[in-house]
């Protein structure tokens, strides 16, 4: 059993909305800073217990081939329940070859704020949600073809529905209100590989290819990328040291299809770690640089709204990080 809670919510501000026919919500300043929190916040405190319990069997009805099942139920307090199968076929081909045929539901719970958001000119929550369900059908192949490489290949498909969005409300100027609304339906390839070049030094990274369709408009979904590589390089030095390197490009990637903004240009990241320690030690400080060459780099905002030039990551930023076991 889990349960979540927010509560203690403060709100304070220099003004308030006042609704205009036909125009909208408009800021009206007040005289001074005014405490909202007993009267209009914008969400009331409020909790949800999930009771859940899985069960899961593995059958190796040959030597070489394993069906593994399970089932999860989950209920939560506020929006009610959910149930998710999965099943894995997995056939040992060779001592150094695996395929293995999968299939998994998930499902994304709404948030409190799509449930409960309230006195928001902007978006409104709604407490008649239920959660978001995604069915995923895989296929994937790993071979090892020495002690020293390994190699994978993944292809894959999906359907999400009841899509939780914040949908505009009849009133446009209204603000739009959290709804389960279309499905979405999504295929991919993701390919990964590892080397260790040496005894001290392994190289390893992966690409991942993915196409998301609204189903009801029939265009592509946006935010998600298209492309994904990740690089990583990690070298033992000597001694208790190592030097991680890692480098990630994001490419490729549309607007949703009402959203009229230039898409989300590409972008680059590289990280640097340098560690002092192993996993026995009790002492382990670790030194790094994250974007190391200080991009622009900036994360889809929904729909044009109150965040027009998307959500900027961190640009360069240096990290110093010790620890101690006992």
């Amino acid at each position: 059993m889990e349960k979540t809670e927010i509560y203690n919510i403060q709100e304070s501000k220099n003004f308030n909305f006042t609704y205009v026919p036909g125009v909208g919500n408009l800021p009206m300043p007040l005289a001074g800073m005014v405490d909202f929190s007993n009267t209009a916040p914008f969400m009331k405190g409020t909790s949800r217990d999930n009771l859940y319990g899985f069960v899961q069997d593995e059958w190796a009805f040959q030597p070489d081939w394993t069906l593994t099942m399970g089932l999860r139920r989950d209920h939560y307090s506020d929006f009610g329940g959910t149930t998710n199968p999965r099943a894995a076929l997995v056939w040992a081909a060779q001592y150094n070859l695996t395929a293995k045929l999968m299939y998994g539901r998930a499902f994304r719970a709404p948030a409190f704020v799509e449930m409960y958001a309230i006195n928001n000119p902007a978006v409104l929550g709604n407490p008649n949600l239920k959660p978001e369900t995604t069915d995923t059908w895989e296929a994937a192949v790993a071979w090892q073809p020495s002690g020293s490489t390994q190699l994978g290949v993944n292809v894959y498909q999906f359907q999400m529905n009841d899509v939780l969005r914040f949908v505009p409300n009849s009133d446009a100027t209204t603000g739009s209100t959290a709804q389960n609304t279309g499905q979405q339906r999504g295929h991919g390839l993701e390919l990964e590989a590892s080397w260790n070049a040496s005894s001290a030094v392994r190289l390893s990274g992966n690409y991942s290819y993915q196409r998301l369709t609204d189903q009801q408009t029939g265009q592509e979904g946006g935010l998600a990328p298209h492309h994904k590589i990740y690089l990583r390089g990690d070298w033992r030095l000597g001694g208790d040291w190592s030097l991680n390197g890692q480098w990630n490009r994001i490419a490729d990637r549309s607007r949703e299809a009402s959203d009229t903004r230039a898409p989300t240009p590409n972008y680059e990241t590289c990280d640097l770690t340098l560690t002092k320690g192993t996993a026995q030690s009790k002492w382990t400080v670790t030194g790094g640089v994250r974007n190391l060459f200080d991009n622009d780099a900036r994360e889809p905002s929904p729909k044009p709204g109150n965040i027009p030039n998307d959500l900027p990551l961190p640009r360069r930023t240096w990290v110093v990080q010790a620890s101690w076991r006992l």
